[in-house]
């Protein structure tokens, strides 16, 4: 009897031991979730859209499985281009992406394109503590997945094409995943993009698979 009483106690112990082992790996989990999250460039906004509130619609069904699959098996030899008009649901697929891929203690970086370019202009200042070099390369390098919301819609100038061709071109060399939204098809955004736009689309092509939320094929244009 005296053996079995032990026995018990021993087995509530190490039942005791592993519920306080599991609550602190989580607590440390969740801790490191919100530090990934606070340098992702995820807004509150963004945060909160995940997979499962996304609205599926006979229309998108087959985008967003594809999308979602992408994060499930990530990382992958190709990226993603996902295209459509506002309003289609290429943001809130893209940041789905960036929130699952961080819960799996990924890092990843979610900016809109005019953010990326702003905050890689604003070292061009004397009192700047970080180069272009470090940006780009923090980009390129440092974390598991880029996201680029809304390529295109930033002001084209020389500078602005430059930056984003060595954007592109890294991740293109170093074969890096990245997610990229536009509303544009491949003609307008190389109109748009100048006399870099050919090389720029030309990588994009060549290193993401096509997601059409609306709209025609990229691969036809």
């Amino acid at each position: 009897m005296i053996f079995l009483q032990i026995d018990d106690f021993i087995r509530e112990s190490i039942r005791k031991n592993e519920e306080e082992a599991r609550q602190l790996m989580m607590k440390k989990k969740q801790e490191r979730v919100s530090e990934i999250l606070s340098k992702s460039g995820l807004g509150r906004k963004f945060q909160k859209r995940t997979f499962k509130n996304f609205q599926v619609t006979k229309e998108n069904q087959e985008q967003y499985r594809r999308v979602k699959e992408f994060a499930e098996n990530f990382p992958k030899d190709k990226g993603l281009l996902i295209t459509g008009p506002v309003g289609s649901g290429k943001t809130h697929l893209a940041a789905a992406v960036a929130n699952y891929l961080i819960e799996k203690l990924y890092t990843v970086i979610f900016g809109n394109i005019t953010d990326i370019i702003a905050l890689i202009k604003s070292t061009y200042s004397k009192d700047s503590e970080v180069s272009e070099f470090q940006i780009i390369h923090m980009l390129t390098k440092q974390v598991d997945l880029l996201v680029l919301d809304d390529l295109g819609k930033e002001y084209a100038t020389e500078n602005t094409r430059s930056v984003l061709y060595q954007i592109i071109n890294r991740l293109y060399e170093d074969e890096r995943s990245v997610v990229i939204t536009t509303n544009y098809d491949s003609q307008n955004l190389k109109a748009k993009l100048g006399e870099r736009g050919e090389a720029i689309v030309s990588r994009i092509t060549e290193m993401t698979e096509p997601v059409i939320m609306a709209g025609d094929d990229w691969r036809l244009k």
